[in-house]
This record gives C-alpha cells, sequence and structure tokens, in this order.
C-alpha cells in the first residue's frame, strides 16, 4: 500500500512541480524557500490521509495546500518581525513608572486567566495558533477538525480575551492610563 502510495505521489510530483514552483516563486523570490514548501507539501501527502485520484481535484488540492503554506511562511515572518519590534517596545516601557509595569503584569494576568477560563478545546486550538504559529488547516488535520471550526474558535477566542481585557479597562482608569493598557494589552496579546 504505501509502495503504491509513494508511486502515485511521485507522479503527481513529476506532473505539478514546476507549475507549484513557478505559482511559489513569483510570491516568494527565493529559490531555497520554494524548495522547503514544495518539500514539505509532497512530504505531507506521504504522511497525510489524502485521497489523490481525480486530476483536477488533485491541482485545486496541491495549490490550496502552496496558497497555505505560503500565507505561514509569511506570518511567520511577519511574527518574528513583531516579536523583534516587541522586544525593542518592552526595552521602552521598561523606562515607564511602575504604575504601567503593574498594569502591565494585571493585564498579562487578565488574559492568562481568560486563556485559563476557556472551554478546553478552544484553548488547544487558540494555544496551537498563537504559541505552535500552526495554520487553520494544520490545526484541523491534527485535531481532526474541519478549518472552519477552527477559523470559528480562534474567532471566539480572541473575542473572549478582547471582552476581557475591555472589562478590565473600564475599571476607573485616566485616558492616559487606558491608552497606556490598551497599547501593552495589543503587545501582550501578540504573544498569544
Amino acid at each position: 500500500m504505501q509502495g503504491n502510495k509513494r508511486k502515485v505521489i511521485g507522479e503527481i510530483y513529476e506532473e505539478f512541480w514546476k507549475e507549484l514552483y513557478i505559482v511559489a516563486f513569483r510570491r516568494l523570490r527565493s529559490e531555497q524557500d520554494v524548495e522547503d514548501i514544495l518539500q514539505d507539501i509532497f512530504l505531507s501527502l506521504l504522511t497525510g490521509e489524502v485521497v489523490l485520484d481525480n486530476g483536477a481535484s488533485v491541482r485545486a488540492f496541491l495549490h490550496q495546500r502552496l496558497k497555505s503554506r505560503i500565507i505561514n511562511f509569511y506570518r511567520k515572518q511577519f511574527m518574528v518581525i513583531a516579536w523583534e519590534e516587541q522586544e525593542g517596545t518592552k526595552s521602552e516601557l521598561s523606562d515607564i513608572g511602575s504604575e504601567t509595569r503593574l498594569m502591565a503584569r494585571e493585564l498579562e494576568e487578565v488574559v492568562s486567566q481568560e486563556i485559563d477560563r476557556m472551554p478546553e478545546k478552544m484553548k488547544e486550538i487558540f494555544l496551537l495558533s498563537r504559541n505552535e504559529l500552526l495554520t487553520s488547516e494544520e490545526i484541523a488535520l491534527q485535531l481532526n477538525l474541519s478549518s472552519q471550526t477552527v477559523r470559528n474558535q480562534i474567532s471566539n477566542a480572541i473575542k473572549r480575551i478582547r471582552t476581557a481585557v475591555d472589562l478590565y479597562g473600564k475599571e476607573d482608569l485616566s485616558t492616559s492610563a487606558l491608552n497606556t493598557l490598551v497599547t501593552i494589552g495589543t503587545l501582550l496579546l501578540s504573544n498569544y
């Protein structure tokens, strides 16, 4: 069975790799990144439970998977840039008074508590998305759920966190304190 699957995937590779390479290179402009993504896609065919019997659906499937991997690639790059900017901002925040640092710790606790209060499946999906940087498709595959369910769970988790932060922010704060709180909250939420 595995040998037959390898043969089918080899044939699919021969038929579609050049087409996928061209599409990916237009978006990434890096041979190494394109090769890494294509290798990941074709290896995932070996390990995943995918039906590969219709040429048109295989083409659509491969292009959809390529699109997902490219989006994930840019998302990870964005997260690295955001993290670097956050680290720079953290050093700037260290110069702010002790009241602001206290508010930042309190807000971090509010976010952490809200994540802990989430239903287990929502919490698991949210943390896979934020901590592991997995795409909705990858989470769905890993947890045997639909991609739409995963997207809904992530959206609901973010809404819960925003609501918790909003409630925390409405507790008799001055305008400047509230603005500082929103800024700090945004930085902390990017960690999740």
